[in-house]
């Protein structure tokens, strides 16, 4: 027996079950037209509210008694595995959507007056108004007397028994909304779409309420319309109207009801979803349960600890529907894993297996190139910038050594003394290969789940690390004192290096810079670049330094020789991904504990100046004294993935003390649904929705040529399959597996092009077929008329197609060269799959674990070390490449953006002003607000440049600017924050582009775009005498980059004391910053020739 058929058999026993006995609930039911869904038969998977404890299964090893009980059975190894991995979870997610679908269509406004307050939007800025001045938006109601879903804490053992928490109910803190909507692939027939969530295509042409085969135009067997609210149809080119009306709350095909939670859950914690009798139908009439009680009896002793605590305004007859979820294990896995790196607990084996030791210390110069040298491990500034670094970046990186750019960082780069690459050895919780030596598929690289009670297994990595120094003259190294140490997380894709950038300007503040790469990554070039590399840095005596700078972790993942970087990072794979996330931040904290090992009496197994005797571990200019280790203050930052990485690392290490997450976000699986980041799309979307079968008509001929586009790692990959001739607008395609016997159909539209998908393996036979005209009948299985006439089939490869390493030779019976599960855009089972994706990704997800940096620290039992970190956050006005609303989501749940208390400079909260002011949304196309052009622009919300950034006045900028900063937790005496002094968080929301910016552009860059814009409006005549009439050479710019670098290098360097947004610090002349020093002659005691340089 299938577990799947025994789930359906104890359900329908414990539903249907003798009918004599009288079930027990938490009350009776009352009667009514229109239900909660509870379908344990419906196909393809049941229709229940989820998350559910019904859908979970008693387990006595399990921490919370339970585990999800996944049908195992699916039509693909992919969803196959995924399901198996759910099984194995302890629990729900605690940041996932709750999703309640009912038996009728229900009104939607009886659910969201209930949790709305309707006031007029902010005002637009003064001479930048627009036309919806005034216009009522729903604000986000914290009374919860009267709402009509409630989500309520009945686990007697928590805590937070009885809190009854805020939910979102469409007031667009978890928008999806997109920016770039036709990038969904080849031929896609909703590329006009606003979401990959919902529908706005009317297909009812003729109104009859039928569809016809003619009318499904993404023949998904379903007669679409738009998921407006009632009464709303904008017209298709009116982004702005379509968004305001496009339901995320609700889904219409499905009657689904979908809400959030405001803030992260606990862990291992029960909830009761209270569906009241408020919400009525369409037809006026309140909605009910599906029983003859308010529940499903199976969770009745659940619900009975509700009876204490029932919300405010509400009593039990009020209640149309409860249901139960059990949370599931967040941080308590990280403590065990933690604690195991220092010897205490189940993973006490660690600590023993992988010491907090380095393994090595790389020469960074070539011997015989420098005479005398007897330091080979540590890299003088002046030989790698003066040299080097001018070198790569215009012959290899295309930059330009005149660009202001350039010669800022190169005024800022003789304040680092030395740089030295070494490696350490890292407890890796996946494999990556099997016993045959042959790289694992990514959904079985994944952690084990009990980690709190079973030992893991483990296998080793080396782990390479950069650190740049910064000199005596402006750093305590001077004062003989380890020196502040930031660690900087790189961007997707990216490695170690990138932190280059940063550290001169960290160095001039004196703290040392300190990088790894994450799983997979490194400095993905080929072999032609890393010739290049090693000619330049051949002739510079820095051969060695190229070596060590291209060990890394990335690896070739697809066959064609070519190192791909952090290409398996963000994937489909939920598990997958969540797992790289969490061994990232594992070998972090190995990083912080091998660092703050050197205590300065231990000694180390290196000679750096080769006298015979060993070092003091973290002396590695051996200079008698440790440079940076347990005296040091560690504090973490980075952009994109390294500001995920720092809000994950900075909410479970308790040595991190300063966290500023930039450009990162909370919400993974929203920041993969809306992310317009190159790789992303391609390893997480186009795996749920491929493989695509696509199909184009040459030119004015009847030949249809067809092939598929599927991920190629986090790319995409087209292949030519072949053609069918006889082929015109109107027929259908249809795209049927042979193996499962299910089949995914398109329609040829007016232009030659036609799509379809279906889920597959690898390898999976496969069969195109095309017949007359429009003949997919009603319902989804893509089944056809009985009077559809074949026009052709293409069931071989036409030509050799290779992908992957794989050879498909011409001739041979057509397959899927790929897996996925072939979901169409905006359909229930796209959507289904991206709300469980958060369920997996939770213990790894930045939204839910930042509440331990400032709102909820925890204790490590083993060390008795507590978390907690003054954070800030920093998100980029229009960032889509990590949606902005993931980074307000994140500070959102450390508790530093206000979405209950009033504040007087606006009369709203600061979280609504956020959302009336795009920010959230973060799609200028949208037009909210224009530029004195009428172009669609961003608001400035903080205006740090008070208006002489290179924009001017010619965008509007918010009147009574944000500035969401404060003293944060730790000034608190009363609270349970006794790690750190009181400092201050926030989140810092800078304007970096007009259309909106992933980042910041580096120092100089804004200097030149506003010199140049004084230039070019210039109109005084230069003369003989004077070539710069309007003072455009020396104008005082607002430099974004010189403003972000020293805003945050103040923040780490004071511990999270100093929050200085002072204008001085975009024009660089605040007075309190260090003189510029010189470059050394003489750097170190080995011999130096400047003139060798080449």
């Amino acid at each position: 027996m299938t577990r799947s058929n025994t789930t359906l058999i104890i359900a329908a026993a414990l539903l249907f079950g003798c009918e004599s006995r009288t079930p027990e609930g938490l009350g009776p039911a009352a009667p009514a037209a229109t239900t909660v869904a509870m379908d344990f038969y419906n196909k393809p998977l049941p229709e229940i509210p989820l998350p559910n404890d019904v859908a979970t299964r008693y387990d006595a090893t399990s921490a919370t008694g339970r585990r999800i009980n996944a049908s195992l059975v699916a039509p693909t190894e992919f969803e196959k595995k995924a399901r198996a991995s759910i099984d194995g979870l302890d629990g729900w997610g605690t940041y996932a959507p709750i999703t309640i679908p009912f038996t009728a269509p229900i009104d939607v406004y009886s659910v969201r007056d209930r949790h709305c307050i309707y006031e007029p939007r902010l005002p637009s800025p003064a001479g930048f108004e627009e036309p919806d001045e005034g216009a009522e938006v729903c604000v986000f109601d914290p009374d919860q007397s009267d709402d009509a879903v409630y989500l309520v804490n009945v686990d007697r053992d928590s805590d937070e028994f009885g809190r009854v928490h805020h939910l979102d109910v469409g007031h667009g803190n978890y928008p999806i909304i997109l920016e770039d909507l036709d990038a969904y692939w080849d031929n896609d027939p909703r590329d006009w779409l606003l979401s990959v969530f919902m529908d706005e295509e009317d297909e009812d042409l003729n109104g009859d309420g039928i569809l016809q085969p003619e009318e499904d135009t993404d023949s998904d067997g379903v007669l679409d319309v738009p998921n407006y609210f009632p009464g709303m149809n904008p017209p298709r080119d009116d982004l702005k109207a379509r968004a305001d009306a496009l339901m995320s709350f609700y889904d219409r095909e499905t009657r689904t009801l979908v809400v959030r939670p405001m803030m992260p859950l606990r862990e291992r914690t029960t909830y009761a979803v209270l569906v009241t009798r408020r919400i009525l139908d369409e037809g006026g009439e309140p909605v009910g349960s599906p029983f003859r009680i308010i529940n499903h009896e199976s969770q009745t002793a659940d619900l009975k600890p509700l009876l204490d605590v029932m919300p405010e305004g509400l009593a039990v007859p009020d209640i149309a529907f409860a249901f139960t979820f059990s949370t599931q294990t967040i941080e308590s896995g990280w403590k065990a894993l933690r604690d195991g790196l220092y010897g205490h607990g189940v993973q006490a084996h660690l600590a023993e297996r992988f010491p907090a030791e380095i393994a090595t210390l790389e020469p960074v110069r070539d011997a015989g190139y420098f005479d005398g040298m007897t330091r080979p491990t540590i890299l003088p500034n002046e030989h790698w910038a003066k040299g080097a670094y001018g070198l790569l970046s215009s012959q290899l990186l295309g930059s330009s050594t005149d660009s202001l750019t350039y010669k800022m960082s190169m005024e800022h780069q003789p304040f680092i003394d030395y740089h030295v690459v070494g490696s350490f050895d890292s407890p890796q919780l996946f494999e990556r290969y099997d016993e045959e030596g042959h790289l694992l598929p990514l959904d079985e690289q994944i952690w084990p789940e009990d980690l709190e009670t079973k030992p893991v297994h483990t296998r080793g990595e080396r782990v390479h690390f950069w650190l740049a120094m910064p000199r005596k003259e402006v750093s305590v190294r001077g004062e003989g004192k380890p020196v502040p140490v930031v660690i900087l997380g790189h961007g997707y894709g990216s490695q170690r290096f990138e932190a280059l950038e940063f550290a001169p300007y960290f160095a001039k503040l004196g703290i040392a810079t300190l990088a790894i790469d994450c799983v997979s990554h490194g400095i993905g070039i080929n072999e032609e670049e890393r010739k290049e590399v090693q000619d330049i840095l051949s002739a510079l005596g820095l051969k060695s330094f190229m070596e060590a700078i291209l060990t890394d972790r990335a690896f070739d993942q697809n066959g064609d020789s070519v190192t791909d970087s952090g290409a398996d990072f963000w994937t489909g794979y939920m598990f997958h991904t969540r797992d790289v996330v969490r061994q990232s931040a594992l070998d972090y904290m190995q990083l912080v504990r091998v660092f703050q090992s050197f205590d300065g009496t231990r000694r180390w197994n290196f000679d750096i100046d080769g006298d015979g005797e060993d070092e003091l571990a973290g002396d590695f200019d051996a200079d008698g004294v440790v440079d940076v280790g347990l005296g040091s203050l560690f504090t973490m930052t980075g952009g994109s993935l390294g500001g995920i990485m720092t809000a994950v690392v900075g909410s479970v290490e308790p040595a991190i003390t300063v966290a500023a997450p930039l450009v990162g976000g909370g919400g993974l699986a929203d920041i993969g649904n809306r992310s317009l980041q190159g790789g992303v799309r391609e390893a997480v979307v186009l795996r749920a929705m491929g493989p695509v079968f696509w199909g184009n008509l040459a030119g004015d001929s009847d030949v249809l040529e067809l092939g598929t586009v599927v991920p190629d790692l986090n790319d995409d990959a087209r292949e030519l399959f072949g053609s069918i001739s006889g082929v015109q607008p109107g027929d259908t395609l249809r795209v049927t597996n042979l193996r499962t016997g299910e089949s995914g159909c398109g329609l040829v539209q007016d232009s030659g092009r036609v799509r379809a998908a279906v889920g597959c393996n690898i390898g999976d036979p496969i069969t195109l077929n095309i017949y007359g005209g429009a003949v997919m009948a009603p319902g989804d299985g893509c089944e056809l008329l009985e009077d559809a006439e074949l026009v052709g089939t293409l069931d071989t490869f036409e030509d050799d197609v290779v992908f992957q390493g794989r050879v498909y030779r011409a001739g041979t019976p057509l397959r899927s060269v790929a897996e996925g599960l072939g979901k169409r855009r905006s359909t229930p089972g796209l959507r289904r799959f991206l709300y469980l994706a958060q369920h997996v990704l939770d213990p790894a997800d930045p939204g839910v674990l930042t509440e331990f940096m400032l709102r909820r620290p925890f204790t490590y039992a083993g060390t008795g070390e507590q978390t907690g970190t003054h954070m800030m956050a920093v998100t980029t006005l229009g960032d889509m490449n990590v949606p902005a609303s993931g980074g307000v989501n994140l500070a959102r749940s450390a508790g530093l953006v206000d979405f209950l208390n009033t504040d007087s400079r606006w009369g709203k909260t600061p979280n609504q002003v956020l959302l009336e002011t795009g920010v959230y949304e973060a799609v200028h196309t949208l037009g909210r607000y224009h530029d004195v052009s009428g172009a669609p622009v961003h608001l400035d919300v903080e205006n740090f440049s008070q208006g002489i950034d290179p924009w001017l006045d010619d965008i509007p900028r918010l009147d009574e600017p944000v500035r969401l900063v404060g003293e944060d937790a730790f000034c608190d005496d009363s609270g349970p924050y006794a790690k750190l002094p009181c400092g201050v968080s926030g989140l810092m929301l800078p304007h970096t582009s007009l259309t909106g910016k992933h980042g910041f552009d580096f120092p100089g860059q804004w200097i030149e775009q506003g010199r140049a814009r004084c230039e070019n409006e210039c109109t005084e005549e230069q003369t003989e005498d004077n070539d710069d009439p309007c003072g455009c050479e020396n104008l005082e710019v607002f430099d974004i980059g010189t403003f972000i670098f020293h805003t945050l290098g103040r923040y780490l360097a004071s511990g999270g004391a100093e929050w200085n947004v002072d204008l001085c610090n975009g024009t660089g002349d605040c007075g309190d910053m260090p003189e510029p020093l010189k470059w050394r002659d003489d750097p170190t005691s080995d011999a130096f020739n400047l003139d060798e340089l080449k």
